[in-house]
């Protein structure tokens, strides 16, 4: 395979997008696009596509190359965002929601109030994103 570092952590990504727009339509009981480019929820495709990235970097190019640990680096700082502050920008953002609600303050578009991830959410994306890697690895 071409470019393996590029193909399979896009395809893990798109996946795992995949997985997550299924598991919305179950819990919301319809089909909506928009749950194909929802940020949050389960599994997380951020936290998916950067292991995915870290599985196929060490690979190819060894867990002792240089290129492995900028790939760790990177999945540390998308995995820390994903988890810590965009999950703060989501509780502003319903602190806003509220705040605007009680003072009944018109012109003020609804914030999101979901935009980062649950640790359980990071995980489940994290082994997909392993998982999803090593079977393309394997079989492609």
């Amino acid at each position: 395979m071409d470019y393996p570092f590029i193909i399979i952590p896009l395809l893990t990504g798109i996946f795992t997008q995949f997985v997550k727009f299924t598991l919305s339509v179950i819990r919301h009981k319809k089909i909506e696009i928009k749950y194909l480019f929802t940020p949050g929820h389960m599994p997380s495709s951020h936290t998916s596509f950067v292991v995915s990235l870290v599985t196929v970097v060490g690979y190819y190019a060894g867990i002792g190359s240089i290129d492995f640990a900028i790939a760790v680096c990177l999945a540390y700082v998308v995995i820390y965002d994903a988890m810590n502050i965009r999950i703060h920008i989501g509780r502003n953002g319903a602190a806003i929601n509220r705040m605007v609600k009680e003072l009944k303050l018109s012109g003020y578009p609804e914030l999101k109030e979901r935009v980062g991830h649950l640790p359980a959410e990071v995980v489940v994306g994290g082994l997909l994103g392993f998982l999803f890697s090593m079977f393309l690895i394997n079989f492609l």
